[in-house]
């Protein structure tokens, strides 16, 4: 099957079948030739916008075009939320993805760990390895977004500063592929994603760390992390003004509540309204050693609540629609009685996600997981409709699902 791919879609493995003018018009000695190294998409660039690929031929594009550009439209976010650019599929699967996503995973960990090191001893940062890391994060993602969003899980309390750059970068990367951003988009929301909190370092950790409420003078010192991060980030090569503007803002609120400016409504810049989200939702439904963990479908109520008030209204409910009602990684109960974790999402069907079973009927552990797919299995061997019928807290059944996660 043809697909329109634009030039700067084009992937290692893909089958070129048609430009975008005469073959005659190029260089090219054959009509159809394979993509084999980074040389030949340049080469391709220099004569078309966009091509026609064989995804049965060779392998299949993560961004597709419409097939008449000058006439069809991409379908509209709505108003107050950023232009679509893509429509993004998944090309492949959880289990496919999960292997490149552990080690890119583990590999911004370091990086993250090495960039907070630097700041708290004054040191400069360094991007660059970062900056490949993150695109290889973003290429993922774009692949299938469930294998990252399943890391997001593989936290601890003792660890949240580090892990929450990152899963705020993945979860911004994943709300942007659902908006459907163009590939730069997609990067400048993950370095702000990662990088919006880094001026933490600069607080006192007996203030960021106090498990009582703080004092008025110890929130204005919080308060603080904003203006430092900022001033990290303009001194970094590499950070772009686009990255620079979400830790600006995102601590913005959309009835003009938040800070440092009061902003409110669009006056707030769209990434920066996302990532606002984003730093929320993974917040609360984080452990951390000053804040009560919720498990993400809870979190999904409370962002649905503060709709309106704390963060715009319409991205609320497309941020909710990009991790389903029950986002990968949650615990969930069945009408059979079992309980599992939620593995991938069935993108046309939220309500029905992929789930890998922990606890029989009985509520006793399986030996072996098996999974269950509630879009392609909708009855249990009576003919009962199986749906999930709960959501339990993290900790229910003496569960702990980070065991589970990999």
């Amino acid at each position: 099957m043809l697909v329109q791919v634009s030039t700067d879609h084009l992937g290692i493995g893909m089958y070129v079948s048609k430009l975008d003018r005469p073959w005659t018009e190029t260089p090219y000695m054959f009509q159809g030739f394979f993509i084999k190294e980074k040389a030949d998409i340049d080469e391709v660039k220099k004569y078309s916008k966009f091509v026609f690929v064989d995804d049965v031929k060779g392998a299949a594009p993560t961004v597709v075009m419409k097939s008449s550009p000058e006439s069809e439209k991409l379908p509209e976010n709505g108003p107050g939320l950023p232009e679509r650019k893509a429509v993004y599929q998944d090309t492949s699967t959880i289990e496919e993805e999960m292997e490149v996503a552990k080690e890119c995973h583990e590999n911004l960990s370091l990086e993250i760990n090495d960039m907070m090191d630097d700041i708290r001893n004054g040191r400069q940062i360094n991007l660059e390895k970062a900056k490949v890391t993150i695109d290889g994060m973003v290429e993922s993602i774009l692949r299938n977004p469930d294998a990252f969003m399943w890391l997001t899980k593989l936290k601890e309390a003792d660890a949240y500063s580090y892990s929450h750059a990152i899963d705020s970068s993945v979860l911004a990367i994943s709300f942007g592929r659902h908006l459907g951003l163009s590939k730069p988009e997609l990067q400048d929301l993950a370095m702000g994603g990662l990088m919006f909190d880094v001026g933490k370092m600069k607080i006192a950790p007996e203030i960021l760390e106090k498990e009582d409420s703080l004092t008025d003078d110890e929130f204005e010192e919080i308060k603080k992390h904003v203006q430092y991060t900022v001033e990290i980030m303009e001194k970094t090569e590499g950070a772009s003004q686009e990255a620079i503007e979400i830790a600006r803002h995102h601590h913005e609120r959309h009835d003009g509540s938040g800070y440092p400016l009061g902003l409110e409504g669009e006056q707030i810049p769209v990434f920066s309204r996302m990532v606002a989200i984003v730093d929320c939702f993974d917040a609360i439904s984080s452990d951390r050693t000053y804040g009560k963990i919720v498990s993400p479908h809870s979190a999904i109520k409370k962002l649905y609540e503060w709709g309106g008030k704390d963060f715009q209204e319409e991205l609320v409910e497309q941020f909710i629609q990009c991790l389903g009602v029950y986002p990968t990684g949650s615990l969930v109960e069945l009408s059979t009685g079992e309980v599992g974790v939620v593995l991938s999402q069935n993108r046309m069907r939220r309500l029905r996600p992929k789930i890998m079973l922990i606890l029989d009927p009985d509520k006793e552990y399986y030996s072996i997981f098996p999974t269950i797919d509630l879009m392609m299995q909708a009855e249990d061997d009576a003919g009962n409709a199986i749906e999930i019928v709960e959501c339990p807290e993290p900790g229910a059944y003496g569960i702990d699902p980070k065991a589970f996660y990999l």
